[in-house]
């Protein structure tokens, strides 16, 4: 007769880990007005919806927040640690929404209340870009969203090297 073995309780103290479509799932109820399964503007430049998808899980596994200061880490991020075999707009994208984000910066607009100088712009986008740089595996640029969905962040985030910045986990 072979007996059942349940394994023992997390010990550790650390929170049960999400999976990647349990944190997507929350990154959007956060987020009730982001566009979802459609392409999104960024004054002049048109994001596809897929990539956008993308960009998004990326918020999620990164666990950077959707504030101007980590939307540019985010951005910075993505041109360096992905894959060098994708798409020649993406890296026009990251680096044409910093453009249009340090002109804006430039001309004196705020983000909500807040306010970042060009120097911050151009700060945060460069942190992005160097973390980017220290991934221990370069993502995929063509990864398919559905085939990574019910994976543990944590085990994704091990397996590439992500520090988690914890926006979406809690």
């Amino acid at each position: 007769m072979s007996e059942t073995v349940t394994p023992d309780p997390d010990t550790t103290g650390k929170p049960e880990s999400l999976t990647l479509r349990q944190g997507l799932e929350k990154y959007y109820r956060a987020n009730p007005s982001f566009v979802q399964n459609q392409d999104l503007w960024v004054g002049r430049i048109r994001i596809p919806w897929r990539d956008l998808q993308r960009h998004d899980i990326m918020h999620v596994v990164t666990g950077y927040n959707t504030n101007l200061e980590q939307e540019l880490r985010l951005i910075g991020f993505l041109l360096s640690a992905l894959t060098w075999r994708r798409p020649w707009y993406y890296y026009a994208q990251s680096f044409l929404v910093f453009l249009e984000l340090l002109w804006q910066s430039l001309r004196g607009k705020s983000w909500g209340s807040t306010y970042y100088d060009p120097l911050q712009v151009w700060q945060f986008y460069w942190q992005g870009v160097a973390q980017g740089g220290t991934v221990r595996k370069k993502i995929d640029a063509y990864i398919d969203a559905n085939t990574v969905m019910d994976q543990d962040l944590n085990s994704l985030r091990q397996e590439y090297g992500i520090q988690n910045a914890g926006a979406w986990d809690s």
